[in-house]
C-alpha cells in the first residue's frame, strides 16, 4: 500500500480535479473545498474519507460502474468509521450515558448522519442506515 505524503486545502470546484490524487511519485494529495465545509465535524468526516481512499486503495474513475463505485465509497466509510469511531471506544461512550446520535456525533467529533453510519456499520454490518434507523 502507497503511503499518503500530502494534504493540501485548496478551493477548486468539486466537479473539477477528483478529490484524491495520486502524484506521479506514487504519493497522494487529498484536496478539500472549504467553502463547502460549514463545521469541523464536516471537515473531519470529509478527510478521514478520503484518507480512506487512500489507506484501503479504494479509486474509480467517473467512468466506472455505480456500483462499482459505491464499492469504492462504502470501503472508504468504514476505514473512516473505524478510525473516528472505534467500536469500543463507541461502547465506552454508550456506557458513559451517550446515548442518542446527536451527543455520541459531538463525543467524536463527527456529522450526525456520520455517526448513524458508525453506529449501523457496528449494529447490522452494513451502512445502509437509512433501512434502520
Amino acid at each position: 500500500m502507497r503511503k499518503t505524503k500530502a494534504l493540501m486545502r485548496t478551493g477548486f470546484p468539486w466537479n473539477r480535479p477528483p478529490p484524491v490524487h495520486s502524484l506521479p511519485d506514487g504519493s497522494y494529495a487529498i484536496a478539500v473545498n472549504p467553502w463547502k465545509l460549514d463545521t469541523l465535524e464536516q471537515e473531519t468526516v470529509c478527510l478521514a474519507h478520503e484518507l480512506g481512499h487512500c489507506k484501503t486503495g479504494s479509486f474509480y474513475n467517473r467512468h466506472a460502474a455505480l456500483d462499482i463505485r459505491q464499492k469504492h465509497e462504502n470501503r472508504a466509510d468504514k476505514w473512516a468509521i473505524r478510525q473516528l469511531v472505534p467500536e469500543d471506544a463507541l461502547d465506552q461512550a454508550v456506557a458513559d450515558g451517550y446515548t442518542d446520535l446527536p451527543s455520541l456525533a459531538e463525543h467524536f467529533c463527527v456529522t450526525v448522519p456520520f455517526m448513524r453510519k458508525a453506529v449501523c456499520w457496528y449494529t447490522y454490518g452494513n451502512l445502509a442506515a437509512d433501512l434502520y434507523m
